[in-house]
Order: structure tokens, then sequence, then C-alpha cells
């Protein structure tokens, strides 16, 4: 008899883990539903309250698709999760500390209290585009911005990459000229992010400690230094530092001193920004005749802005050397001055073969070529947009050539160069890398037909991802057609439009955005 009870006890017990576990596994089932209306309602015994504390600790505890799984779920709580979206919205920079993606949860919990209908809603969502909606449109309209003088990124990035091969040349050659003496200068000259402290350790380690002066004045007196690397590394700690005292003397050493030398002051007078340097550094351009030199001179007039050097960089479009050509193209389109137009448009016609020859093979290289589109880019106007235009569609041109064309025309912008890039973009023969290359140039417009454009593509599976990025790098001009979109009647879209409009953080969106989800 006793055996009979000890298995119905045994049974009961099962039964009874079995109920729990059933309840525990469909309580976890309907957070992984994505968006499953009738799951985040649906669980047997479990109050409303409790599905959304639940959903709450979730956010707490979940990685990044659960959480926001989690938050998508509140939504559809109504004014019974308000209050818990309300409290986290309002403390998410104590509550996100240090999580990479705060602001991303941020927008996904606006999102999901907008569709909780709650009254709140509208002043919770003006209360945060009025703290971040300002720095978000200033981040995105500084981006290309080349109407008030905005240098363009690639231009800039294609610079940075010349200055850092310039660098590493000279490196190089201090290895070749003085071994082991020179790793930790050698080392300077490599990195990434250029520090004058290096370059005044390197320095200050081969001047007798007993010298008299300041640090600034010991590294003036090592550009007399009898030690050539020394005031290579002097030079190189005096630019960094800009010290415009350091002017007149590495203007000497460019015009008197022996090459590696001559190379660190081209480099570093560039980086002082004095434009007493302008006029000999012009000169040098013109008569140096290490090609090294010139390229860091051809960079270091861009720096300083020295528009008066233009008719010198034109010149150098014909060196004698490819790197220099390139060089004086990229500081070109950097000045942005229209007078350079032409000359770089004759860069690209006389690289050309024709006839089964060429004018100029020089211009023929890769190199070159990519910084003649981008210069064009920098300075824009019909000329410019129309030669781009040809480069881009020219089978017969080189592919990276093609794509740095495409940015270009992306840095322009006008309405001609985005319906090119439309164009080949939805060209399927086109080749691939060429399409994206025109994808990404479309972005960097502020273009209300290209926001349209990007609109229409966030449904698709390979570019919606692109598209979205686009839009919120837009800012402002999308905003107008995004809220537009948000009429939709695909659920999907009409979220991921409020998403964009969340981030962008336009004061406009508030209304239409209250109204799209009453």
């Amino acid at each position: 008899m006793s055996q009979v009870k000890w298995k119905i006890s045994l049974l009961f017990a099962l039964i009874t883990l079995t109920i729990f576990f059933s309840l525990l596994l469909s309580g976890d089932k309907f957070i992984e539903s994505n968006g499953n209306a009738t799951n985040a309602t649906a669980v047997a015994g479990v109050s409303s309250e409790n599905q959304v504390t639940y959903l709450i600790n979730r956010l707490e505890t979940g990685d990044r698709e659960t959480r926001l799984n989690s938050i998508a779920e509140l939504g559809k709580f109504g004014k019974l999760a308000a209050n818990a979206l309300i409290e986290r919205i309002e403390n998410v920079e104590s509550i996100e500390a240090g999580n990479s993606s705060s602001g991303e949860i941020k927008s996904y919990m606006l999102l999901a209290l907008l569709e909780t209908g709650d009254e709140r809603a509208e002043s919770t969502l003006s209360g945060n585009f009025e703290e971040n909606g300002a720095s978000n449109r200033t981040a995105a309209d500084e981006a290309g911005k080349q109407s008030q003088g905005e240098v363009p990124k690639d231009i800039m990035q294609a610079i940075e990459t010349k200055d850092k091969a310039m660098r590493e040349s000279l490196a190089r050659s201090l290895n070749m000229e003085y071994g082991n003496d020179t790793d930790i200068l050698e080392e300077a000259l490599k990195a990434e992010e250029q520090n004058s402290t290096l370059y005044t350790s390197f320095a200050l380690s081969k001047i007798d400690p007993e010298e008299p002066g300041n640090e600034t004045e010991k590294l003036l007196n090592a550009l007399k230094s009898e030690n050539g690397y020394v005031r290579v590394a002097a030079a190189m700690a005096l630019g960094q530092e800009k010290e415009k005292a350091a002017t007149d003397p590495l203007l000497k050493m460019l015009t008197r001193d022996y090459p590696l030398a001559k190379y660190s002051a081209s480099m570093a007078l560039g980086e002082l920004g004095d434009e007493k340097a302008v006029d000999t550094l012009m000169m040098e351009l013109k008569n140096n005749e290490k090609d090294y030199i010139r390229s860091s001179i051809a960079v270091s007039l861009g720096k300083l802005e020295a528009e008066e050097a233009v008719p010198y960089l034109i010149e150098r479009l014909r060196d004698s050397k490819a790197s220099v050509r390139s060089n004086a193209a990229l500081t070109l389109g950097r000045m942005g001055n229209e007078s350079a137009v032409e000359p770089l448009i004759d860069v690209l016609a006389s690289g050309k073969e024709a006839e089964g020859r060429r004018k100029d093979n020089l211009n023929a290289n890769a190199d070159v070529r990519k910084s003649v589109v981008l210069a064009l880019g920098g300075i824009g106007g019909p000329k410019a947009t129309e030669t781009l235009t040809g480069v881009l569609t020219d089978d017969g041109e080189m592919v990276e050539v093609r794509v740095a064309a495409a940015s270009a025309l992306g840095n322009i912008g006008s309405p001609e160069a985005v319906s090119t890039l439309k164009m080949v973009f939805d060209n399927q023969t086109m080749n691939m890398g060429i399409r994206n290359g025109a994808l990404l140039a479309l972005g960097k417009t502020k273009n209300q037909e290209a926001a349209g454009f990007f609109i229409k593509k966030l449904a698709d599976k390979d570019f919606g991802v692109s598209a979205r990025e686009a839009l919120i790098n837009m800012g402002e001009p999308a905003v107008e057609p995004l809220i537009e979109n948000l009429k939709t009647e695909d659920l999907k879209i009409k979220d991921e439009t409020a998403l964009i409009l969340i981030e962008i953080g336009d004061p406009r969106a508030v209304e239409p955005l209250i109204q799209a989800y009453q």
C-alpha cells in the first residue's frame, strides 16, 4: 500500500514539474517570436503586469537581439508599459552607461512608446529631439558640406594616405643611411597618429642634458645639429607642435640641407601654418630636383591654403613623376579653385588611349587618375560633373577610377550628379563594385530626390541597411520624404521609417509620428 502511495506522489510531482516548465518555456517563446502580438498576451496564467515586468527584466540581462525584441513587445501592451518605457528613456544615459548600442536602444524605446498610444509620447519625443536632434543634424550637415568650403572627406583621406606614405618613405631612407641608430625615430614616423612626444624625446636624447634652454629652445638648436637624423627629428617635433619660431630655420633646412633633412622640413612647414613659408615652398616646388620633396611640398601648400600657389600646382600636373602629379591634383581639389578644372580635365583626356596611342603615358597611371577625379569632385561645377559622368560610365576606364568618379559625383551632389549615380546603381549589368560605389556616393548627397531613392530601397534585402544609414546621414533633407513614407501600409517599413526619423531627431517629425501611431 505504501508503495502505491509513493508512486502516486511521484507521478503528481512529475506532472507539477511538467506544467511548470511548460509555462516557463511559453513565457520565453513569446519573447523570441519577433513581434507576434498574440504570443505577447496569450501566456496562460500570466498577468499582463507580470509580462511587462518580465520584459523589463529582459532589458537588463538579454543580448542586443533579445533586448530589441523585448522593447518591441512592450509597445503592444499599451499604457500598461508606458511608465516603464518613459522611466528608462529618461534615464537611458545612466542605465546604458558604457553600452555601445545605447543610442539604438533608446530609439527603439521611443518607437515602442509611440506604439503604446500614451499621451505623454509627444512631450517625451519632443524633449529627446530637442536634446539630441541639433547635434545629430549638425553632424550630418557637416559631412560633405562643400557649399561652405568644407573639403570632401575622400580628398582628406587620400591626402592623409599620402602623408603616411611620405613619412614611411623617410623612415626607410633613414634606416638605409643610419641603420639601427634611428629605430625610435622610424617608429615615430610610421605611427598612424602623429605625436610630437616621440620625436622630441628622440631628439633630446641625442643632446647634452646640460645644454641650457627649455624644450623648445633645445629643439630649435637641434635643427643645427651636426647629426642629420637629429635635425630630422627636431623638424618633425617642431612641426607637430606648430612652433612658428621654427619657420625660418626650417626654410633654411629646405633650401640648404641634405635631401632627407629637406624632406622633413617640407613636411614640418605644412604643419606649422605659417604663411611666411609659402614663397619659398612655391619656388622649391618648381625647382627642387627630388620628386619626393616636390610631392611633400604640394601637400604642404594645401595645408597652408596658399591660393597663390595654384598656378605652381597646375604646372606640376605636368611633372616628370606620377606621384607629384597625383599630390598636386589632390591639393588643387582641396583648394577648390575653379581655374584648375580645365587642366585637370586635360590630364584625364591625355591619359586615355586614342587610335592606339596616348598623348601622355604618366596620365594613364591609376593613382594620378583617381586623384584627378577626386579633385574635380572637390571643385565641382557643370564641366567637372560632365567629365566625371563620362569617367563613371566609360567601360574602358579602370574600375578603381570609376569608383572614385562616383564618390566625386556624390561630393558635388547636384541633380545631374544624383541622376547619373541612380542610373549607374540601377544598371544591374554594371560591375558590382561600381554599383556599390554609386550607392555610397548617393548617400553623401543632400538631395531630396536621392532621399526618395533610398526610401524605396528600405525593403531591399541587399541594400536596405545601406539605405537606412544613408538616410540618417542625409539628415534634414530626408525628413519630408520620410514623413510622407509614414503613410505606407507596410507596417515593417513604417516602423523602419519612424526609427530613422527618431535617429535624425528633427522636430518637424514629432506630430506626424504621433499621428501615424494613434
